[in-house]
């Protein structure tokens, strides 16, 4: 297996692409972009001037060695372009549910959760089940992030198969992690 220097993550939350992003990045060491930090102010603040986002998306994208994460369309187009590698981590929203409530839970417990409350969980679990389950609806503009779904991330995804490597479970992301990590060990200088 060839190893990938620019490689971009899209899934639905809690699908893992921060934590398979992190990981992968301490195996190749390359830099990592979180894109909701370039979409939201702070990542979960107010939403980002387009030209913001598409200029440091460009700026990414023009980099020899990268790694991003987010579940974003459209403004991301270069991403999805320039990368050697794109994984689709699409698995199923029962796991997906789980993580979120579980990530939710430690946060709040831990005193770190940015949106704390039982309400506001509820609020984030119903928006991401329609990520899973939503209408076919084509984006307003760019950054409409809120028409982005399991179906738009497939067809957005269509033009760059050749590339993709596609998660279905979490045994699909533990085996790619595997064999990324035996390849670098390979790779490496005795």
């Amino acid at each position: 297996m060839h190893i990938p220097q620019r490689i971009h993550i899209v899934g639905a939350a809690g699908s893992g692409k921060t934590t398979l992003a992190h990981r992968l990045g301490a195996c190749g060491d390359a830099p990592i972009y979180e894109l909701d930090t370039i979409g939201y102010a702070h990542g979960v603040g107010a939403r980002r001037p387009l030209s913001v986002k598409l200029a440091e998306v460009h700026a990414i994208a023009q980099q020899p060695r990268w790694i991003s994460e987010g579940i974003f369309l459209w403004w991301t187009d270069q991403l999805f372009t320039q990368a050697d590698v794109i994984i689709w981590l699409d698995l199923p929203w029962h796991v997906t549910a789980w993580r979120i409530g579980r990530r939710h839970l430690l946060a709040s417990w831990r005193g770190t959760n940015k949106h704390p409350g039982l309400r506001r969980l509820l609020q984030f679990l119903h928006m991401q089940r329609a990520y899973h389950t939503g209408q076919r609806r084509p984006p307003q503009a760019l950054d409409d992030d809120g028409a982005t779904t399991r179906f738009a991330t497939a067809q957005a995804i269509q033009q760059h198969t050749a590339k993709l490597i596609h998660c279905r479970q979490p045994s699909d992301i533990a085996a790619l992690l595997a064999l990324w990590e035996q390849q670098i060990t390979n790779t490496r200088p005795s």
